[in-house]
């Protein structure tokens, strides 16, 4: 058996639209057969391999995807729909909550004081910090310091773009080593 001709695939091609067409007349589709696209079928059909049934049900692109789940009955009534889906969030919250991994006392206690000695430790650096600049800002308006506080002032904020920037060569690349160390 040889190859079939471009002219043999023409007309497996026009008969698998013909089917298409007469299916999508037809409006009826098959709930346990599987959806399968025209571009599918053509492809099957180069490859040689068996075609799905054409009662199968087509995936047209100009319709939502039917969703797989019942959907459930609504009811008419407001108040007994709103209380309903506000049963149904504290279901869904408790359900959610049961599945989340609580830390220990011990855990929490170790966590807690880490989280106040970095607030504490954060704090009294930018209060250091902010006294320093709040200084040299007067210092700067008051006339008889206002030429040195403005150079110390400029210096200072060199220095620390200059510490932020070049950091990895200042401090050896610390934090490059610690992610080669996770990988």
């Amino acid at each position: 058996m040889g190859r079939p001709t471009a002219r043999r695939q023409n007309e497996q091609e026009e008969e698998l639209l013909n089917d298409v067409e007469e299916m999508e007349e037809d409006e009826s589709p098959v709930a346990s057969s599987p959806a399968v696209s025209d571009r599918r079928r053509r492809r099957q059909a180069k490859s040689g391999e068996p075609v799905i049934a054409a009662d199968a049900a087509v995936t047209r692109k100009d319709r939502p995807t039917p969703s797989q789940r019942e959907e459930p009955e609504k009811k008419r009534n407001f108040v007994v729909r709103f209380f309903s889906n506000i049963r149904t969030y504290f279901q869904e919250v408790f359900a959610e909550l049961g599945k989340v991994a609580w830390p220990t006392r011990e855990e929490v206690m170790r966590l807690t004081g880490i989280v106040l000695v970095v607030t504490t430790v954060s704090a009294i650096f930018l209060g250091i910090v902010s006294l320093i600049f709040g200084g040299l800002a007067t210092s700067m308006t008051l006339a008889d310091s206002a030429a040195w506080a403005t150079a110390a002032g400029i210096a200072l904020t060199l220095i620390v773009a200059g510490l932020w920037l070049f950091r990895e060569r200042i401090f050896g690349g610390v934090n490059r080593d610690r992610r080669n160390n996770r990988l």
